[in-house]
């Protein structure tokens, strides 16, 4: 596999078998494929790939920027046998206005599907902002994999993946989600706008860590494999 620093790869869901050299491919719903880009959601849509991932990449330790309720924390933990470090702003994110951005994203409702099936035992639930994030504290390649999904303004989008880039091992998975490059999500989402904006705007340093990335279509997620070290 291969990066190309100039242009975004597209690998389609039914390609993601031999793309990643996984033994199954991946089973996705009729219903998703046919839906519109701006109708999407996280938990019907996005879900079975996340699924899908982690199932056959199976980590052993997995970061997530962006608890919220723990849906995507769920997902890891269902799937595979990883111990989970997850991320959250104990009073939820907010847009440059002060506006909450999401409902039940605070206190207790963070990280409660998890709690709720009794998973509570394999998660590290960490309450701060990631800005402040101190990763000094685990070894460089400590993180199998790594799901993005914090704040989405451009410039937090740029701290997470730094930072998430120095504590992955080589061969590991970094998604990014609410990455969506389709026009018409770009216009309405400020949320993938942020995303988006981050990764091209890094698109060439991003790309230089890694081994393969792309876009997966249909999806929010962008994927990219960290480069193994020159032999």
């Amino acid at each position: 596999m291969k990066t190309d620093s100039r242009h975004l790869e597209v690998v389609s869901v039914d390609d993601l078998a031999r793309r990643l050299g996984f033994p199954e491919a991946l089973d996705y719903p009729q219903a998703s494929r046919e839906k519109s880009l701006t109708d999407w959601k996280m938990e019907i849509d996005d879900a079975p790939i996340f699924r899908y991932l982690y199932r056959n990449f199976r980590p052993r330790r997995h970061l997530e920027f962006g608890t919220w309720q723990g849906t995507g924390v769920l997902y890891c933990l269902e799937e595979c046998d990883a111990t989970v470090w997850t991320i959250n702003l104990p009073q939820g994110e907010a847009d440059d206005q002060g506006k909450r951005s999401y409902e039940q994203d605070d206190g207790a409702s963070i990280g409660r599907f998890y709690r709720e099936k009794g998973l509570g035992n394999r998660v590290c639930q960490i309450y701060c902002d990631s800005l402040d994030w101190e990763t000094t504290h685990y070894p460089p390649g400590f993180f199998d994999s790594v799901l993005i999904d914090g704040g989405h303004r451009a410039d937090i989008v740029q701290s997470d993946t730094a930072k998430a880039l120095s504590l992955l091992r080589p061969g590991g998975l970094c998604l990014w989600h609410d990455f969506c490059p389709d026009p018409q999500v770009l216009r309405m989402s400020p949320t993938s706008l942020g995303v988006v904006a981050a990764i091209t705007k890094n698109w060439t340093a991003i790309c230089s860590r890694m081994e393969d990335i792309f876009w997966i279509r249909p999806s929010y997620l962008l994927a990219g494999i960290v480069r193994q070290p020159a032999s």
